[in-house]
């Protein structure tokens, strides 16, 4: 072998070991750099226990290490693996690096809900529709069946209640009153005239009084002399008033009073009560 080409081998070997030592060195430290930066994905529901009929409201938020990736974010629910909500989210919270969907709308299941566990999945995608890591998670909702509708029941029919045997001319719970009839005029009195006899009648008694007062005003002697010389003129004068007064008065005649037809009332079978007393 020519001395060039030794010395030429040679120097590729001693390369060859410096850069196996090298990596042997430093390979490490490399491998540390290229680590991959997973994330953090927290998913919410609400009821976590509902009815077979119930509607479901879902959130999630992520985050993915120190820094916010380039939105926007795409955040997909699923319900039992069926699509249920999607939801992109443009901007992260650059104090908190957090990307948070807030609440959903109260939205039906996309499948028929029965009694027991189901699996509600969120998955989260970059902007170039990649999913990250980290970027998945799960909540198991359960569903229970609802109470059952009460029976309605017929309201009950009252009973007929019977009615009250109303005696006649007695008062009795349900019955009406007794009626109430008026009484015949003739039972009751004639009013006075109130003409001049009456008034006659009172100056005489009032002239009546006059010698009492005079008694007692002149004594009885100046009082019976005046009687004395005037005697004819008081007799004549009460004979007169009596007269008047006998012509003044007037007695009842007998009379046989015929029923009016206009008052005349239809017979009834039942006595009506009177309540006239003699």
């Amino acid at each position: 072998m020519p001395a060039k080409l030794r010395s030429r081998v040679i120097r590729g070997c001693r390369l060859a070991l410096l850069l196996v030592a090298a990596a042997a060195a430093f390979g490490p430290a490399t491998g540390h750099a290229f680590t991959l930066i997973s994330g953090t994905t927290k998913m919410y529901v609400n009821p976590a226990v509902g009815y077979t009929t119930s509607y479901v409201q879902v959130r999630a938020t992520f985050k993915f290490g120190t820094s916010c990736p380039p939105p926007p974010v795409s955040f997909r629910f699923t319900f039992d693996s069926k699509a249920f909500w999607t939801r992109s989210v443009s901007a992260c919270n650059a104090s908190t690096f957090l990307w948070d969907t807030g609440w959903s709308p109260y939205t039906k299941p996309p499948v028929t809900v029965s009694a027991g566990q189901h699996v509600i999945a969120v998955g989260v995608y970059s902007n170039t529709n990649v999913l990250f890591p980290g970027g998945t998670a799960q909540f198991a909702y359960t569903a229970v069946n609802p109470p059952a509708s009460p029976v309605a029941r017929p309201s009950p029919t009252p009973s007929p209640i019977p009615s009250p045997v109303c005696a006649v001319g007695a008062a009795t719970a349900g019955c009406p009153s007794p009626s109430t009839t008026a009484c015949p005029a003739a039972m009751l009195p004639n009013a006075g005239s109130g003409g001049w006899g009456d008034s006659i009648l009172a100056a005489l008694m009032i002239g009546a009084a006059l010698p009492i007062v005079g008694l007692a005003m002149f004594g009885p002697q100046t009082l019976f002399a005046a009687a004395y010389r005037r005697r004819r003129f008081l007799t004549l004068f009460g004979l007169s008033a009596m007269a008047v007064l006998a012509l003044n008065c007037t007695f009842p005649t007998a009379s046989n009073p015929q029923a009016s037809p206009a008052a005349a009332v239809t017979p009834s079978s039942a006595s009506t009560p009177s309540s006239c007393s003699a």
